[in-house]
C-alpha cells in the first residue's frame, strides 16, 4: 500500500540504508508494519524509528502527504513498482519512494546524461555546460542534473533552448522551489516536457545533507556523468 511506503519513507532515523535493511528482512513496507518491537531491535535500528514505525504516528500524515501530491499535479514513485527506474533500482542504496512531477516517464524513457558542475562557476564553464547540454539534448538525450545555481542551471537552460527534456532533481520537496530565483527555470522546465524528482517530503528544506543524496539520484538516472567544473574535493 503506498501509505506504507510513504510513511517508512518519513520515519525518523529511516534513511535509505536502514530502509533496505528493512525491506531485506521484511519483504515490503507492509510489512514491516506487521513486525514486532522485537524483531525491529534486532536491526539495530535508532530508537525514535522503533517507537514510531510501532505506534504508526505518521500514518494520517502520510495520507495527507498522499493527497498533497496530486494536488500538486505529481505522483509518487514505489521502489517495488514496475514504472520505478530501472537504473536507479540498481544503485547500491536507491530510495524507496520517488517523488516525481512533470512528464518523468518520456523524460527518462530516452538515454540519460548527467551534466554537473560548481555553483561559483567560471564563464567558460557556464558556457560550455550549456553548449553540451543543447547538442546532447538535439540528439534525443535527456539532460538531468540537480537544480543548482551554476553549471546545473546551464545544463538545464540548454537542454530547454534545444526542444529538449531535462530532469531536474532536487535537494528539497517538489513542492519547495531552492534557489528561489528558479522559479521561472522550474516551470520552464515542467512547461517544455521536463520533470521535477526527489526522495525527499514535502516541505524539506534545502538542508547541506540533503544534496549528496542528490546526486547519487543524478548519477543513477544516467547513463553517464559529465562534471564540466568543480573543485577538487566538491560532491
Amino acid at each position: 500500500m503506498i501509505r506504507d511506503w510513504v510513511e517508512l519513507n518519513m520515519t525518523p532515523g529511516i534513511g535509505p540504508r536502514a530502509a533496505a535493511k528493512l525491506l531485506e528482512r521484511f519483504g515490503s513496507a507492509e510489512a514491516v508494519y506487521s513486525a514486532t518491537r522485537a524483531e525491529l531491535e534486532q536491526l539495530r535500528l535508532v530508537p525514535e524509528a522503533v517507537d514510531s514505525i510501532i505506534a504508526r504516528d505518521l500514518q494520517e500524515r502520510a495520507e495527507v502527504e498522499i493527497a498533497t501530491v496530486r494536488k500538486l499535479g505529481g505522483d509518487i514513485l514505489l521502489l517495488d513498482d514496475g514504472i520505478y527506474p530501472a537504473s536507479l533500482r540498481e544503485i547500491y542504496d536507491p530510495p524507496i519512494v520517488l517523488y516525481v512531477k512533470g512528464a518523468w516517464s518520456e523524460c527518462l524513457d530516452q538515454p540519460c546524461v548527467g551534466v554537473v558542475g560548481s555553483r561559483k562557476c567560471s564563464t567558460y564553464g557556464q558556457n560550455s555546460a550549456l553548449m553540451l547540454s543543447r547538442d546532447l539534448a538535439q540528439r534525443g538525450v535527456t539532460i538531468v542534473s540537480g537544480f543548482a545555481r551554476g553549471i546545473d542551471a546551464a545544463a538545464h537552460r540548454g537542454a530547454l533552448e534545444s526542444g529538449g527534456r531535462t530532469v531536474a532533481v532536487l535537494g528539497t520537496g517538489i513542492d519547495e522551489v531552492y534557489p528561489r530565483d528558479h522559479k521561472r527555470l522550474a516551470s520552464e522546465i515542467l512547461e517544455r516536457g521536463g520533470a521535477l524528482v526527489s526522495q525527499f517530503p514535502l516541505g524539506t528544506p534545502p538542508v547541506s545533507e540533503n544534496f549528496p543524496y542528490r546526486n547519487r539520484i543524478i548519477s543513477g538516472l544516467s547513463l553517464g556523468v559529465l562534471v564540466v567544473e568543480a573543485a577538487e574535493n566538491s560532491g
